[in-house]
């Protein structure tokens, strides 16, 4: 019984460590790093890393039911995550060496964003096979407890992950080629080997899934089709929230793919000041998160999750106007509060009002709607920003502010979302 309790300690510690390994090479090909080397230091518009992250979005929403099936087929997922744990490796490291390498600026560029398309698309259906071994890790009576740690080592990788490549970025530290921003992606991809591979080597699978032989992936398909129908048709408060949801969520990436830019082109900060605001959104976000959801119990998901949607919205059109880069500190401590409450309690707030026996259907739809959140979004923050490309700063103020107008929109939504449990 011991050496069992043992075991499965370790997988946990190995499952949350594997989360922290994706938060660095995430850190890197996101918004403070390879947005700002595309954008920037490259003079290419904001659409084309925005369509890139997109258009690799798309190809997920198609493709991850198949690989899904695939999985349930085989009754394991540890051998899929292995795979595109490798193949995000082998992509980095040639990205990274295509960066830093004398190949003249824009067909450079192209070929980073090539590679970033397939690593990101690859990145993403990891996660498909990597959450669902919380089942294998949990008992229902735990699974807030330890889906909570491994939200513990993604924050902590959130902190540690700018800080340790900011040197690489500001010249500092430079490996090989030319120095700068894109000395960041060969670090960041040694950091996901080494801290994502203990996991890829010692983690035991207890198979919890029965293998099936026959999967057919028309049914596969049809069935999810189907099933969006019934909700659409058949719980319309579901189907509020959801939509809800995503304009919130779909804001909230937008802003986290290009907040490095923001500030960049507004206020003409440093990369050391731009993780200040990143660090203050963290710091502020870990707590919150428990805080927010002792709350929550006392007073209702509803409350604390509308509170958090009107904070957001509140700051990021504040952001949009503000010419303080302290005061937008400020606001960034104030984005940490709402990320933490509505990540928290929307989540819960879905369990709560979603049929008991549809619980695992429910938060497919929900995972599906999140992954619609990477497309609208990205591609609303580019077409502004390239159709007032002659207009300096402002296409930024009025792009963000665009994002605080689909964050209000979600909060309307959600306002009229009842906090009682479907009945169909």
């Amino acid at each position: 019984m011991t050496q069992g309790k043992n075991n499965q300690k370790k997988n946990i510690f190995l499952w949350a460590l594997y989360n922290f390994a994706n938060t660095p090479i995430t850190v890197a090909m996101g918004g403070l790093f390879l947005a700002q080397w595309v954008v920037i230091d490259n003079k290419l518009p904001d659409i084309w890393y925005g369509a890139t992250f997109t258009l690799a979005t798309i190809l997920l929403l198609i493709t991850s039911p198949f690989l899904g099936a695939w999985s349930d087929k085989v009754g394991e997922r540890m051998p899929f995550l292995k795979w595109t744990t490798y193949i995000q490796a082998i992509i980095g490291i040639i990205l990274g060496i295509v960066a830093v390498s004398p190949i003249q600026s824009f067909p450079k560029v192209i070929i980073v964003l090539i590679l970033f398309f397939f690593l990101q698309y690859f990145y993403q259906i990891s996660l498909v096979f990597y959450n669902t071994i919380l089942k294998m890790l949990s008992k229902e009576s735990t699974l807030g407890r330890i889906s909570g740690i491994t939200e513990v080592f993604d924050n902590i990788g959130w902190l540690l992950g700018p800080a340790i490549l900011l040197p690489f970025s500001l010249g500092y530290i430079t490996l090989f080629g030319i120095p700068g921003r894109a000395q960041v992606f060969l670090p960041a991809v040694a950091i996901f080997i080494l801290t994502g591979l203990p996991m890829i080597i010692w983690f035991k699978e207890r198979n919890t899934i029965t293998p099936s032989q026959n999967v057919n992936l028309r049914i596969v398909y049809k069935n999810t089709i189907d099933g969006f129908k019934a909700l659409i048709q058949k719980d319309k408060n579901v189907t509020k929230f959801l939509i809800g949801f995503m304009f919130i969520s779909d804001a909230l990436l937008t802003a986290s793919l290009y907040f490095a830019i923001y500030l960049d082109q507004v206020f003409k900060i440093s990369d050391i000041q731009k993780y200040i605001a990143l660090f203050l959104i963290e710091i502020t976000a870990i707590p919150s998160c428990y805080l927010f959801g002792k709350i929550a119990d006392k007073i209702g998901l509803r409350k604390v999750l509308i509170i958090s949607c009107i904070n957001l919205t509140l700051v990021y059109g504040l952001m949009s106007i503000t010419t303080s880069v302290s005061f937008t500190y400020v606001l960034s401590a104030f984005v940490g509060l709402g990320y933490g409450g509505f990540y928290t309690t929307s989540k819960a707030f879905l369990v709560k009002i979603s049929p008991a026996k549809k619980l695992g259907e429910y938060f497919g739809f929900f995972s599906t709607f999140q992954k619609f959140a990477s497309i609208i979004g990205p591609l609303t923050w580019g077409a502004i920003t390239l159709a007032l490309k002659d207009n300096g700063v402002i296409k930024y103020r009025v792009a963000i502010f665009a994002l605080s107008v689909l964050m209000l929109i979600g909060t309307v939504i959600l306002f009229r979302v009842k906090e009682n449990r479907s009945q169909i």
